[in-house]
């Protein structure tokens, strides 16, 4: 698990940007994820952005930081939560970002920060990179399903994927 408590705080929530990748529509949303944020952020208390929001708790939450690079070699990091549902056809939206998989579920992306869990995403360009984190989520998914072929759920990932 990547989110970790976050300690109580005097302030509200604040609502960061997301990508949702709904099991049920043909193109991705963006959503506003409401975060609790500490009065003082540190290695223990980090912010804490509820995907349960946006996701519901019919299932449980997976977490996974993906690190992608841009044209100039610089490393961006993602934060996706993800939830499955074997019962549901392929993720429709997701097949978009990556024909021919198979994964059943829902999936929201945020941008990771290098001081902070989670943070704004920005632009056009942070859109095409937490796209490209996606696929290679679903490529390291469906990697894993083709060495277990008899296993029609998400193996476990690592917390990170470089």
């Amino acid at each position: 698990m990547v989110r970790s408590p976050c300690p109580i705080t005097k302030s509200p929530p604040r609502n960061l940007p997301g990508i949702y990748y709904c099991a049920t529509s043909e193109e991705p949303v963006s959503v506003k994820i409401a975060t609790t944020i500490p009065d003082v952020e540190t290695a223990v208390a980090k912010r804490f952005p509820s995907f349960e929001s946006i996701l519901g708790t019919r299932s449980f939450i997976h977490e996974c930081l993906v690190t992608c690079v841009d044209a100039m070699d610089k490393p961006h990091r993602f934060l996706l939560a993800y939830q499955e549902h074997p019962e549901q056809p392929p993720n429709r939206a997701l097949l978009k970002v990556l024909p021919g998989h198979d994964f059943c579920g829902e999936l929201v992306v945020m941008r990771a920060g290098k001081r902070s869990l989670v943070v704004n995403m920005k632009g056009k360009r942070d859109m095409e990179l937490a796209e490209e984190a996606v696929r290679r989520f679903l490529l390291e998914v469906t990697r894993r399903r083709a060495r277990n072929r008899r296993i029609h759920y998400t193996p476990e990932l690592p917390d990170n994927l470089a």
